[in-house]
């Protein structure tokens, strides 16, 4: 069974990616809440091409399931529009941006694709149960910061 899979899209104006983004990334690699299973990079050029390119930090990344999610047309559809039968999924499939359209000129972009290991034993629970997901998403640095969470203080 794989848990929730989540895909994002980090952008990068110079020609390296960060060293501290690059280590963070492989850090992944060792955490037990989150598997990493795929990471690919893209160029969009001036002339408004895009291109693969390997990032030599991150080593053994191919990008093919990034590829073929974002090629496949079955794919796309899940991608880009809500499921309409969630029972037993913690997470629906939400909308991605067009990345031809959405990625500005003279920009590198690493695209990460992370199963959240942690969800796996929840949504073999909301399977079992009578229990399903209403809505999901991210909370905002404002609204968090409202609601009193300090987003300057270290994690343990």
């Amino acid at each position: 069974m794989i848990g929730a899979v989540q895909i994002i899209a980090l952008g990068y104006k110079q020609t390296e990616l960060p060293k501290e983004i690059a280590h963070e990334i492989n850090m992944l690699r060792s955490s037990d809440a989150v598997r990493l299973l795929d990471v690919y990079a893209i160029n969009k050029a001036t002339n408004r091409t895009m291109s693969e390119h390997g990032i030599e930090e991150l080593k053994d990344w191919d990008g093919e399931l990034i590829r073929g999610l974002l090629r496949s047309s079955g794919a796309s559809r899940v991608l880009s529009t809500y499921t309409t039968d969630s029972s037993g999924f913690l997470v629906q499939g939400t909308p991605i941006p067009d990345l031809k359209v959405s990625v500005p000129e003279d920009t590198n972009v690493i695209i990460l694709l992370i199963e959240h290991v942690w969800a796996r034993s929840l949504e073999s629970a909301l399977r079992e149960g009578s229990v399903f997901p209403l809505a999901a998403g991210w909370a905002g640095r404002d609204a968090l910061q409202v609601a009193g969470l300090a987003m300057n203080e270290t994690a343990d």
